[in-house]
């Protein structure tokens, strides 16, 4: 396995991306990136080096001659030597791997923040006299920034080095080089090699994007690419078959994917960075017809995934135009009531119990908000109105105008 990432000094050597053999792999794999996950490594740089490039390179930071390459978080560059076997998979790992991982995960980027405020600092120290390596080793043991550096390195280093390994393995696949990588980690221990096979086989049944997703990568949101990590994840007859799927939400880097659906072949799934809200066709159609805030919403702003865009509009049409009536006044307040029920169940302070605390809040302000024959249909809308803002309807949309 490769050496956690070095922090320091060096004078680099080699060109650049020079023509190699590394040439053919490195536009066709960012391209891949493209396709799959709306980027591709872009603060990233790449050096290759020859044997005595490598090995005066090595002797400079201290580094075992044997590695297959190293990333240097620092300036956020990946070294690859060319005379070892298979050096393409070296790129897939350091460049590809490292590289992304800090460029588009929240971690990454902490790690290359921390390394370029240490740099800074040592500058500061350094710069105007001479000063030797158990100088800055001095330096660093009583430094705040190395400390935490260091702290999120240990807690980090193994999803730092797993997701290099998977984004090898990936473009390895996608290369027909397995054999290479099988080789290359035949020799894994055995706890090593089962954390590695788990997730190879997570991306078997739920699919690339899924895989890239689940560790921790950014998330680049557009409805094409939401439809096909469904249908990776439930399989292309469940999403052909869904009456309607709908992306909602901030649709933020790192914020979960919020979706919402009306179907009889999917299943309501939750985890830290996808959270798709299912109802079957039969609850759902009673659902709308009780104003409930939980369908509503997603239907009057939703973004259409899958499913028929035709009844999407008759559900948008049927809200207009369909009778408040007193049940659905009381279905709401009935709603507020046990989520305020709910939310008691937990300390006041937990994230359950503000989560239940502003659910019965929106029941609450959509059945005042029904009762007067409004029809709102976002929570922002309802928690304005129910605080006492005014609305002016416009053609279009409504906008809020303050007394």
């Amino acid at each position: 396995m490769p050496q956690k990432p070095h922090s320091g000094n060096y004078k680099m050597l080699g060109e650049t991306i020079p023509q190699t053999s590394l040439e053919c792999y490195l536009e066709p794999s960012r391209a891949i990136f493209s396709d799959l996950l709306g980027y591709k490594p872009e603060q990233t740089s790449l050096q290759s080096l020859n044997e005595e490039q490598w090995k005066m390179f090595c002797q400079s930071i201290g580094f075992n001659q044997s590695s297959f390459g190293i990333f240097l978080p620092r300036n956020q560059t990946a070294v690859i030597p060319l005379h070892v076997k298979k050096s393409e998979l070296s790129l897939f790992h350091e460049y590809f791997g490292h590289g992304l991982y800090c460029e588009q995960s929240l971690q990454g980027r902490r790690l290359v923040s921390l390394e370029k405020e240490l740099l800074e600092q040592e500058k500061q120290e350094f710069l105007s006299r001479k000063f030797t390596l158990e100088d800055v080793q001095k330096f660093r043991r009583t430094n705040l920034i190395f400390k935490e550096l260091e702290e999120l390195r240990r807690k980090n280093l193994g999803a730092y080095e797993l997701f290099a390994v998977w984004t090898e393995y990936f473009l390895s696949r996608e290369f027909g080089l397995r054999d290479g990588f099988e080789r290359k980690y035949e020799f894994l221990e055995k706890e090593n090699k089962e954390v590695v096979d788990s997730v190879i086989n997570f991306s078997r049944q739920y699919g690339d994007l899924a895989t890239f997703y689940t560790q921790g990568l950014a998330r680049k949101i557009t409805t094409e690419r939401v439809k096909k990590l469904l249908e990776d994840i439930y399989g292309l007859e469940a999403v052909q078959n869904s009456r309607l799927i709908l992306l909602t939400g901030s649709k933020k880097p790192f914020s979960d994917i919020d979706l919402f659906a009306s179907s009889n072949y999917l299943q309501s799934i939750k985890n830290n960075w996808l959270d798709l809200v299912v109802f079957n066709n039969e609850d759902f159609e009673r659902r709308i017809g009780l104003f409930e805030i939980q369908v509503t919403s997603p239907i009057m702003v939703g973004e259409f995934v899958a499913g028929n865009k035709s009844y999407l509009q008759q559900k948008r049409n049927q809200l207009q135009e369909q009778p408040i009536t007193e049940q659905a006044v009381q279905y709401n307040l009935a709603k507020a009531e046990e989520q305020k029920f709910l939310a008691s169940q937990f300390q006041e302070s937990s994230e359950e119990g503000k989560i239940g605390l502003s659910y019965s809040e929106t029941y609450l302000a959509n059945a005042l908000a029904l009762k007067e024959g409004l029809r709102l249909f976002t929570k922002e809308e309802l928690i304005s109105h129910s605080r006492g803002e005014k609305f002016i309807e416009l053609k279009g949309g409504i906008i809020k105008c303050n007394n």
